[in-house]
C-alpha cells in the first residue's frame, strides 16, 4: 500500500486506501478528552452523590492517560473539554429539556457548575501544550478555548482529519461529538476502553451504533500500536 503524500503543508489521501492505519497516522490526528470532571467521576461528585454507578467511568482513567502519553510522544494534539451546565447558557431546546426533567421530578441541571469542585478535572490534567475547551452543551464542537477558537477552527489550523475521542459519557457528550465530527467530515475513532458511562446498557448500545455508522470503535492498544509504529 502506498502511503499518503504531503503536498505543500497538507496530507493528501488516496481515496482507495482509507484504512485504519492511514487515518490514524499521527500527523492526521487529534486526541479529544471529553468532560473528565469531578461531578461525573469523583466519589463526592454529583453522579456518585445521586447513587450513580461511576465505577466504569473511573476505570477508563489509566487508559486515557496511556493514550495521552503516546500522543504527547508523537506530537499529536491533545484537546480537553469541560462542560459547565449553566441555566443562563441553555438554548431553547435545552430549556425544553429542563422543563421536561423538572416535570419528571429530576434535577434539570446535571452537569458541573462553573468554578465549583465538580467542574475541576478528575485526575487527568492538561499540560501547558494541550488545549482546553469550555462548552455549555453536549458536543465538543460548541466549545471555545481561551482564545475563543472553536474545535473546528483548531482542527483546521492544524490540518487534522481524524478525531480520537475519549471520555464521558458515551451516550451523551462522547456520542454527540462523534456524530458531529462525522457530519463535519472528520474521521472518528473511539477506543472502547477509554469511554465511559454510568449506564452499561446505553454505553454498549451507543458503541454498537457508532461503529460502523459514524466511525471506528477499536481497542485502545490498536491505536497505540499504530501511533507507536509510525515514523
Amino acid at each position: 500500500m502506498k502511503d499518503s503524500k504531503l503536498v505543500g503543508e497538507k496530507t493528501v489521501f488516496n481515496p482507495t486506501q482509507y484504512t485504519l492505519e492511514e487515518i490514524l497516522k499521527p500527523q492526521n490526528c487529534a486526541l479529544l478528552v471529553v468532560d473528565m470532571q469531578n461531578d461525573f467521576m469523583h466519589p463526592k461528585g454529583f453522579f456518585a452523590k445521586g447513587n450513580g454507578d461511576i465505577i466504569q467511568m473511573q476505570s477508563i482513567v489509566p487508559n486515557i492517560q496511556e493514550l495521552i502519553d503516546v500522543a504527547h510522544d508523537k506530537n499529536i494534539s491533545v484537546i480537553f473539554t469541560k462542560i459547565h451546565d449553566e441555566e443562563d447558557k441553555l438554548n431553547k431546546p435545552g430549556l425544553r429539556r429542563k422543563i421536561k426533567w423538572q416535570e419528571a421530578g429530576e434535577d434539570p441541571l446535571v452537569g458541573p457548575k462553573e468554578g465549583t469542585f465538580g467542574a475541576e478535572f478528575y485526575k487527568l490534567k492538561p499540560e501547558a501544550k494541550d488545549t482546553t475547551l469550555i462548552k455549555y452543551d453536549w458536543s465538543a464542537f460548541t466549545g471555545r478555548d481561551d482564545k475563543r477558537r472553536s474545535l473546528e477552527e483548531i482542527l483546521k489550523e492544524k490540518d487534522i482529519t481524524t478525531l480520537v475521542i475519549t471520555g464521558v459519557k458515551t451516550e451523551v457528550c462522547v456520542g454527540t461529538t462523534a456524530r458531529d465530527a462525522y457530519m463535519r467530515g472528520y474521521f472518528v475513532v473511539v477506543p472502547r476502553e477509554a469511554v465511559g458511562s454510568d449506564n452499561k446498557e446505553l454505553h454498549e448500545a451507543n458503541l454498537r451504533n457508532l461503529d460502523p455508522i459514524y466511525g471506528d470503535v477499536v481497542g485502545e492498544e490498536e491505536i497505540i500500536k499504530i501511533w507507536s509504529n509510525s515514523s
